[in-house]
């Protein structure tokens, strides 16, 4: 057996552990001498016959590979980096299959990686580059026409040239002529991760100067792109405002006013060190944050402000303003503060303590709905303390379908179902779930939890359409789910589309809270009439164009009359379904299933008509 192993860009310990296990285990190790760091070989049992590729041809490395495996040895054939980068690789696979011998690949950390790491450098950073072109310069080895740099340049993404550095001069030349200004930011990274490693900064422009001064002609990767300087704009990936796969969208308002922000409050001059430090994690993660302190004579940090006033009169106001209260202090003292200002699991921010030296986050108010217990483990990765958890059901590690909901930006419609499901859990019974939309991953679901195909005869039932009296399940809603489609004639008042969407709502049974926003064709923007019920409806509204809604596939319901006048066979339909498609997280809907995301078609009401579409998502359990 051959084992084409990684060995890293160079240090030592950057080896994965299956290839370091791979070297430990070899009879036999052909290893790229003039690049792999020996320090490796050490690894190698005392008996492991030992040659050195450099001075090879690839005729006498298979030669050896064959011989192992004749002796039925395992045989490791070791390169830098990773070998699939310039490791010359599939030529001796090839002749492997022709002898019948059976290979393996075991990856290795790239150089491009070592490099990145060198420079602390993201190579796609949003706003700057979304490309990463890996390439190099034309030598002894040709590079096909169309792959030249001065054509890739083009592009004028993030460029890593490896094996170039000894032609600086040729590629800083190819690449302004391929469009990349002379100012553009460029590095120079001279043996990646090994002790001699160098890492010089310049422009393409000065890039040949670079090299020269520095007497870099070989082991070194050439990396160009505006990634090396300036700065990026936030990502979506961990923005609170923005739903991915696995995290719904949260809101960035509470109760439709009040921005969402938290607030740290500190008694000790050691408390209020450690809270200006939660307070510069938590404008990190996205919050709104001001920290407080009752210490006069406070060290020199981060914004912490002199507490004014009583601390009553500060609990009070920032129950009223904030999502979350950090007391880093006794639990007493919050537990006080609070009392008074405590009305509703469902409304109450978060209240987390923090010992001053700490060691320990305790949520002790709103653990599930307001979010106190998620921030606590967080907080408490942050600080390598302990979270200190006392909700049943997170203490013993069972579904809790309050923190479901949350996490999943779902209404919950009824505490005391609510309260029972919960109930029934820690006594282990088993609860079933439905959810219509197809939300819903079997891997996923938690031990108590399973999936069920009849609403009827499920105990929770996800669905956008608002309950009904006597039903037995939970039903949560999803929140800004529902994208309504609307067409209209020319100058329709904002009075009949709000009866009728009043109607459309009642007919179809449509929860209010699921409404994500209003959808509809361009030529429609200037409408007042429907500019103003987006506006009573306090939802956003979003126009495309013919073209865009006509380039959608699947089954619509067409009108000549519509296309005549509009450019498109429907409008409704389809700007519900572009808009729920441009806003779900989890689509996976191919081009012929445009129309899938509709749940209900068009509906007339007297020259309007609407229609909805659902924004798919996938649901995150713990």
């Amino acid at each position: 057996m051959v084992y084409f192993v990684g060995a890293g860009p160079g240090a030592p310990d950057l080896i994965t552990v299956r290839g370091y296990k791979l070297i430990s285990q070899a009879d036999v190790i052909i290893y790229a001498g003039s690049l792999v760091n020996p320090e490796l070989l050490q690894a190698a049992k005392p008996a492991c016959e030992i040659f050195n590729s450099a001075f090879m041809t690839l005729e006498e490395v298979i030669a050896v590979m064959e011989d192992a495996e004749q002796r039925g040895l395992l045989c490791v054939r070791l390169h830098t980096g990773d070998p699939s980068i310039y490791g010359a690789i599939r030529e001796q696979m090839d002749l492997l299959e022709e002898r019948g011998i059976v290979y393996e690949t075991c990856p290795g950390v790239s150089a491009m990686f070592g490099a990145a790491a060198a420079l602390n450098l993201e190579y796609t950073r949003p706003g700057v580059s979304q490309t990463v072109i890996v390439s190099r310069s034309a030598g002894c080895t040709p590079v096909p026409d169309r792959e030249s740099i001065r054509k890739l340049a083009v592009h004028q993404s993030t460029m890593v040239l490896f094996l170039s550095a000894g032609q600086a001069r040729t590629v800083s030349q190819e690449l302004i002529g391929g469009g990349y200004s002379p100012d553009t930011p460029a590095a120079i990274v001279y043996k990646a991760t090994w002790p001699e490693e160098k890492t010089i900064r310049c422009t393409i422009g000065s890039l040949p100067a670079a090299a020269a001064q520095n007497n870099i002609t070989k082991t070194a990767l050439i990396i160009v792109g505006d990634v090396l300087e300036g700065k990026a704009i936030r990502s979506k990936l961990y923005d609170p405002s923005y739903a991915t796969e696995f995290r719904p969208a949260v809101q960035t308002e509470r109760e439709k006013g009040a921005a969402e922000q938290a607030a740290v409050i500190a008694f000790t001059r050691e408390g209020t060190r450690l809270a200006s430090r939660i307070v510069s994690w938590l404008r990190e993660e996205g919050w709104q944050c001001d920290g407080y302190s009752t210490q006069k004579d406070m060290p020199d940090m981060v914004e912490i402000k002199l507490l004014s006033g009583s601390l009553r009169e500060w609990t009070e106001a920032r129950f009223a303003d904030s999502r979350a209260l950090l007391f880093v202090g006794a639990a007493g003292i919050a537990v006080r503060a609070a009392a008074p200002f405590i009305r509703d699991k469902m409304t109450d921010p978060a209240v987390l303590v923090i010992d001053e030296a700490g060691r320990h986050v305790i949520p002790v108010l709103s653990g599930h709905v307001g979010g106190a217990n998620r921030l606590a483990e967080s907080l408490a990765d942050f600080l390598g303390a302990e979270c200190v958890l006392t909700t049943a059901t997170d203490v013993r590690g069972r579904f809790a379908v309050d923190r479901f909901a949350v996490d999943n930006h779902l209404l919950i419609t009824d505490r005391d179902k609510a309260k029972g499901i919960s109930a029934d859990i820690l006594q282990d019974k088993h609860i079933g779930i439905c959810c219509p939309a197809g939300w819903l991953q079997a891997e996923d679901l938690p031990n108590q939890l399973a999936e069920c195909d009849d609403p009827e005869e499920s105990r929770i039932l996800i669905d956008w359409h608002s309950r009904e009296n006597g039903e037995r399940a939970l039903r949560l809603i999803p929140e800004k789910a529902v994208w309504i489609g609307i067409g209209c004639k020319k100058e329709t008042t904002e009075e009949s589309l709000q009866s009728a969407f009043a109607d459309f709502l009642q007919a179809q049974r449509l929860d209010r809270d699921a409404l994500a926003g209003f959808a509809s064709i361009s030529l429609k923007s200037e409408e007042k009439g429907l500019l103003a019920f987006a506006g009573s409806q306090k939802e956003k509204i979003l126009f495309y164009t013919a073209e865009q809604l006509g380039s959608l596939t699947g089954s619509f319901s067409e009108s000549c009359f519509v296309m005549q006048q509009t450019g498109t066979g429907n409008v409704c339909e389809r700007a519900a379904c572009l808009a729920a498609l441009e806003n779900g997280v989890f689509t996976g809907q191919s081009e012929a299933e445009n129309s899938s995301c509709l749940i209900i078609r068009k509906t007339k009401y007297k020259g309007i008509t609407f229609a909805a579409a659902l924004a798919d998502r996938r649901l995150m359990f713990e």
